[in-house]
């Protein structure tokens, strides 16, 4: 089992009857944020929607579980069950493309791959809310989704940090403790690492005329890594994800930043040799801002397009 990047700090208080386990459930990460922020959407994605946001003591685990023919839905049914037991509302549930298929998934701040996987055809999300703003934790939100021999459960909860005793992070010290992403060097070779921690990563040495989806000529060593690792890994799955700043329409951003994920994504395949069955791209708009748009480092820091893991089968 993976070793954990910080211990879970939801073992004393009105926490301990809480029982947010599965039967023969493996832990494969879990990390907790004292005061963080995360987005927990509890309306279906839309194009002028923005995800609300949550803050607290943040807490964020993977549950990986041999499954034969449970669905998504079948694998938080006793988690949703024990919430409501403890006087949990349901706030919010959804599945698939009734949620809003890739764009929804994007606005879910979970655990990337490997340790969580989404299948975009086939994934539940429960958010659940207790009625005590002093409950600990107040929200819950759960992500479901497989592949034919495992079953993915992402747990996020949040609490009022003055809720619950804190403990000493604790980590394995044979392993060194992975970057934080504000630590994490966006130098072309991090690519592929940023990847394998976080699940995603900033292209960040692409150019893009003002105003123009057209990349250009290069080379750009981010994609020519991106391009090696894909080559070594035929069973990864990537999208690339175009993002803006705030500047002009929603409706604007969002072709825009479209436009530029498609570039890259041909660049890799017409000009890199990159399986195209390997590569989506898609576009976010300013919906999902790195930076304060409020100023001009900002909104060039939001001005990017991000790699994103969708799948790496062992």
């Amino acid at each position: 089992m993976k070793r954990l990047l910080a211990i879970c700090i939801l073992a004393a208080g009105p926490t301990a009857a809480l029982d947010l386990t599965l039967r023969n459930a493996i832990e494969a990460l879990s990390e907790t944020i004292p005061h963080g922020s995360v987005r927990l959407p509890d309306a279906p994605w839309s194009p002028d929607m923005v995800p609300a946001t949550v803050e607290g003591l943040v807490t964020r685990k993977v549950l990986r579980v041999p499954i034969g023919a449970m669905t998504p839905l079948q694998l938080v049914e006793s988690l949703r069950t024990v919430l409501q037991e403890e006087g949990y509302d349901e706030v919010f549930t959804c599945a698939n493309a009734a949620c809003g298929g890739f764009d929804f998934r994007f606005q879910l701040d979970i655990l990337g791959e490997p340790d969580m996987h989404v299948d975009l055809g086939n994934f539940v999300y429960v958010l659940m809310r207790s009625p005590d703003p002093d409950a600990a934790p107040h929200t819950v939100a759960l992500v479901a989704s497989r592949t034919q021999t495992t079953g993915f459960v992402h747990i996020t909860t949040v609490a009022n940090p003055e809720a619950v005793p804190s403990l000493p992070p604790a980590t394995d010290p044979e392993e060194p403790t992975p970057p934080s992403m504000a630590e994490m060097p966006e130098s072309p070779p991090d690519v592929v690492h940023a990847l394998a921690f976080h699940g995603h990563a900033v292209l960040g040495d692409l150019d893009f005329g003002t105003g123009s989806s057209d990349l250009g000529d290069g080379p750009f060593a981010s994609l020519e890594t991106l391009a090696a690792w894909l080559s070594r890994n035929p069973s990864a799955r990537i999208v690339l994800v175009g993002h803006t700043d705030s500047v002009g329409s929603l409706e604007a951003n969002t072709s825009l930043s479209r436009r530029r994920a498609a570039s890259v994504a041909r660049y890799l395949t017409e000009r890199l040799g990159v399986d195209a069955a390997q590569v989506q791209s898609s576009g976010a708009g300013f919906l999902a801002p790195i930076a304060s748009n409020l100023t001009e480092e900002g909104r060039a820091a939001n001005r990017r397009v991000e790699v994103v893991l969708l799948s790496l089968d062992p």
